[in-house]
């Protein structure tokens, strides 16, 4: 009898595991999950350090079809404001026969990208947490506009080569124009479109977690692209998060 009961108890117990990993994933059916949220986007690998996270828009639309029951297949289409803030200073030098100009800029800006993202996911799905899946994938992205909008603050700092040969330069190391005496100041505004490759390649990673068909996802992208296609490109790659709600519709 004791082994009966425990028979009955060991089934129960599969069933219900089965009927969990179902209602996480149907099998052969296709689902379609509207979503939207936000994105924390910055750049990595950059040859300058004044890029900074900036926060944008995300939203779209995922279909979803059930391998079995623990696997998912989906591909969205997703629209993705990214970009980054630009804050901070650089220093330029220039000589002539007399002088050595040191010639410092501050910058205060957005890089704004906004790109039609196609990611297609493998979403596994845990049976042990129900409604939990890891997801990774393949994205490209196809830019819909770019602007860069930038105010730049220059300051020209003279030192005669007289004084550089007795050591009486400037601390290259501080970039704080108020730091210096000058002989000219200048600002400028600077609005330019144009500057990043059409085309973005991605890979995301994420989780996600489903509750009576809501749906929390969130997303890491690491770029594979160097989007700057100026004429001195930098190399810098998009990186962002990526936190959404979604629901569910079954087809």
């Amino acid at each position: 009898m004791n082994r009966m009961k425990r028979l009955a108890f060991v089934l129960v117990i599969v069933s219900n595991f089965v009927l969990c990993a179902k209602a996480q994933n149907p099998v052969g059916q296709f689902s379609l999950k509207p979503m939207a949220g936000v994105n924390i986007s910055t750049f990595a690998n950059a040859a300058v350090d004044m890029y900074h996270t900036k926060v944008g828009f995300t939203g779209g639309v995922e279909l979803e079809y059930g391998v079995n029951s623990w696997l998912g297949v989906s591909a969205g289409l997703l629209y993705s404001q990214q970009g980054v803030k630009i804050e901070g200073s650089a220093l330029a030098i220039s000589q002539d026969a007399e002088f050595i100009y040191y010639i410092a800029t501050e910058m205060d800006g957005k890089l704004k990208c906004d790109y039609l993202n196609l990611p297609v996911m493998a979403n596994f799905y845990i049976p042990a947490i129900k409604g939990l899946a890891v997801k990774a994938g393949v994205q490209i992205g196809f830019l819909a506009s770019d602007k860069i909008s930038v105010d730049t603050k220059n300051v020209i700092m003279p030192v005669s080569l007289e004084d550089m040969e007795n050591n009486k330069g400037y601390n290259l190391e501080v970039y704080n124009l108020n730091d210096y005496p000058r002989t000219s100041m200048t600002s400028q505004s600077v609005s330019q479109s144009g500057v990043c490759k059409s085309v973005d390649f991605c890979i995301p990673l994420g989780l996600s977690y489903e509750y009576k068909n809501i749906t929390l996802d969130a997303r890491y992208y690491f770029g594979l692209t160097q989007i700057d296609k100026t004429e001195n490109p930098d190399t810098a790659q998009n990186r962002y998060l990526s936190i959404t709600l979604g629901y569910r519709f079954g087809l």
